[in-house]
């Protein structure tokens, strides 16, 4: 900002200056052609006279005013017949002599009193302004320059610092307070409100990225957090997501069975059939045992060939041995897998969660939990 406004000021600066030295000139020249004007035909008459102490008295008679500092009578073969002195002359630089065309002088004709046919001027009047007059007119038009320069740029840094205050600091400082005073449990998916004069800057393209990054941030935090309750390859709710029910069953006191489906053939076919092929036979197998499942019930994986199954709606025993016996049937089908014909097997065991008022729901949600330890223990 600074340089720029530096370009400026070196480039109207001379300008301004030359134009107002120019319009002092032309006022002085006005002053000194008005005293010429007014001692002419005096003059005249005394040159005509060749009376040279009448002239001398006539111009003695100028009032300088601070303007006229030498006065001349130049005849026309260019003999100077007379010089006055007003004010002492005062040297002046040379550079702005030469810049400013210094001094200031005019030179007017005077003629005689008698109008003849062909009127030839007697003697010019030479009348020259005070040049150190100009040239300190000169230095307060720069000193007036300068100082005005100072003034603008002093209103402009004042102008520019309380505009990016307000339209870059302060949303700015609004923002970052914002972001450290979050609390630790809303940091995921939070949003920053869209300042009111910044909808199509770059402050509020910032807040835009950020929002859309925690919404994406936000989206990513849920996926992996239904991945980690869910087991690979088939995407069923895991071991974790399946005693969180449980406890919901137990909690509530409601009449439900579990049942537990320990696929062997998955098991034995580890390191005999390719990967690719062990998951077609997972997909499979956990297609079928959907077909035979209510809406309400819920299938989850436990390991990689246990499978359990909440019965939801199941209310009596008889009603759960039967589930069992088609969740057999639709498994024990011949399942060709690429050139190879499997015929899976599987174990399936019942447990019948009743409700009772002597809180064995309790002691046997219990049991569940021993249940599902690792085989080791």
């Amino acid at each position: 900002m600074r340089p720029l406004s530096w370009c400026l000021y070196l480039f109207f600066a001379p300008f301004c200056c030359f134009h107002l030295v120019q319009q002092n000139r032309y006022n002085t020249a006005t002053q000194l052609e008005s005293i010429a004007r007014s001692v002419r035909e005096p003059l005249s008459a005394a040159i005509l006279k060749a009376d040279i102490p009448e002239a001398e008295t006539i111009l003695a008679r100028i009032q300088p005013a601070g303007v006229v500092s030498r006065a001349d009578v130049v005849l026309p073969n260019q003999f100077q017949a007379l010089r006055m002195s007003f004010i002492p002359e005062r040297s002046v630089p040379v550079t702005v002599t030469r810049l400013f065309e210094l001094p200031v002088q005019i030179s007017l004709p005077v003629y005689s009193l008698e109008r003849p046919a062909n009127p030839q001027p007697l003697a010019y009047l030479v009348l020259q302004a005070d040049s150190f007059r100009m040239y300190k007119f000169v230095m307060s038009t720069l000193s007036t320059l300068v100082t005005i320069y100072l003034l603008l740029s002093l209103m402009l840094t004042v102008a520019i610092t309380w505009c990016m205050n307000r339209l870059i600091v302060h949303p700015l400082r609004k923002i970052a307070r914002e972001l450290n005073d979050i609390p630790p449990q809303e940091l995921t998916g939070h949003q920053l409100a869209l300042p009111r004069l910044h909808h199509d800057d770059e402050i509020g393209m910032l807040v835009r990225s950020y929002n859309l990054n925690q919404q994406i941030a936000q989206r990513h935090s849920i996926e992996q957090n239904d991945h980690a309750m869910r087991f690979p390859v088939s995407e069923l709710p895991n071991k974790a997501f399946l005693m969180g029910l449980l406890e919901q069953v137990v909690t509530r006191q409601q009449t439900t069975a579990l049942m537990i489906v320990t696929c062997e053939t998955l098991r034995d076919t580890a390191g005999v059939l390719k990967e690719t092929q062990r998951e077609i036979l997972l997909l499979t197998l956990v297609e079928k045992l959907k077909s035979v499942l209510a809406p309400r019930m819920v299938l989850t994986q436990v390991s990689g060939f246990d499978f359990a199954i909440i019965a939801h709606g199941v209310k009596e025993p008889w009603h759960a041995i039967t589930l069992g016996q088609q969740v057999l049937t639709v498994i024990n089908e011949r399942l060709p897998i690429e050139s190879i014909q499997l015929r899976p097997s599987c174990s399936i065991g019942v447990a019948m969660f009743l409700r009772r008022p002597d809180g064995r729901g309790a002691l046997w949600s219990r049991r569940l939990r021993r249940l599902y330890r690792p085989p080791q223990r």
